[in-house]
């Protein structure tokens, strides 16, 4: 699986809100990397509830919430400033990627 479009800042909003409608309820699998200590504990692992982007202007977050009915899990991002997505031969996205401002990377799998 190649990382393989960036996704411009300026179409996050469109995109997260369109990826949540289309993915809801597909398994995902959570990792997290950082520079300095590697991967930061296990894989969680779950069903997408949302990706909700707050712009700039609104907190510049991206959260990620895993649960069917409920909230399980939330994760957030703080101050994103590289999307990556990888898509299989037929255009499903197979997973995201997320940098932060201090290079750390959320890797969201999806199933």
């Amino acid at each position: 699986m190649a990382l393989n479009t960036q996704i411009p800042q300026a179409e996050w909003s469109d995109f997260f809100v369109a990826f949540s409608n289309g993915n809801r309820g597909r398994e995902v699998t959570l990792e997290v990397f950082s520079a300095e200590v590697g991967s930061e504990g296990q894989a969680r692992q779950g069903k997408l509830l949302a990706l909700d982007y707050d712009s700039p202007d609104k907190g510049n977050r991206l959260m990620l919430t895993t649960g069917e009915d409920d909230v399980e899990y939330t994760h957030t991002v703080t101050a994103p400033t590289e999307v990556m997505r990888a898509q299989d031969e037929d255009g499903e996205i197979e997973a995201l990627e997320i940098v932060d401002q201090q290079g750390e990377k959320t890797v969201i799998a999806l199933k």
